[in-house]
């Protein structure tokens, strides 16, 4: 067996870089350091799904129970989130999740064209002042990038909770013309579409105090 490229130099003051070592079967840092295992876990069987700013997940863990046949990686950049989420799939024994610390902006050096069946974004940051705008994710870069990846008729689905950042994202959608808008709320969780919803960390404490999620699916134009 191939072993694996050493992990980069991390520093030593963050109290979560010596646990991450114990998860190396577990979380990735760049395509060249994760070698064989990303490359195998791409090309393996079933549906090949990613979650960009995963969090502790949380939402991760239950879409791999949920549909031990797919495939999961979740995007991260802090050591607590992955670690935390880590420790969640060791318990829960889960096989079919990994995770990545990466950025969401990166996802092209990490997966090959028409690789990916999903991709979901939950509650990002949504920069709400007009000067921060411009790093906000679902712009047109980030809409063409995922065209690329993404299969024919792959899925795209946004969850949050800030109105006028849903409103401009479907802005951005509908003006790069690449997909299709098949599902639609103002209120997910009054909607016909939380049958198949699953809680990130967030959306639970977003739930608790009464404040409606925005949603939308978007698929891949042939």
């Amino acid at each position: 067996m191939t072993s694996r490229p050493a992990l980069p130099n991390l520093k030593r003051n963050n109290p979560y870089i010596l646990e991450i070592q114990n998860h190396q079967d577990q979380i990735w840092f760049s395509p060249e350091q994760a070698g064989a295992d990303l490359a195998d876990f791409v090309s393996g069987p079933g549906a090949l799904r990613l979650d960009l700013g995963c969090g502790a997940g949380n939402f991760l863990r239950s879409c791999a129970l949920a549909e031990p046949q797919a495939r999961f990686v979740g995007f991260e950049l802090r050591y607590k989130r992955l670690v935390v989420a880590a420790r969640k799939f060791k318990k829960s024994q889960l096989q079919n999740v990994r995770l990545a610390k990466a950025r969401a902006e990166d996802l092209t050096s990490w997966f090959a064209q028409g690789t990916l069946d999903r991709v979901h974004v939950n509650f990002p940051d949504p920069w709400p002042k007009a000067r921060q705008q411009k790093h906000r994710l679902l712009g047109q870069r980030f809409l063409a990038d995922l065209k690329v990846l993404l299969k024919k008729e792959g899925e795209f689905w946004f969850k949050t909770d800030h109105k006028e950042y849903f409103e401009w994202a479907l802005g951005q959608i509908e003006a790069c013309g690449f997909y299709e808008v098949v599902e639609l709320s103002w209120d997910l969780h009054h909607s016909p579409y939380q049958e198949h919803n699953q809680l990130t960390e967030f959306e639970g404490l977003f739930l608790s105090q009464g404040l409606p999620v925005y949603h939308l699916k978007a698929i891949l134009k042939a």
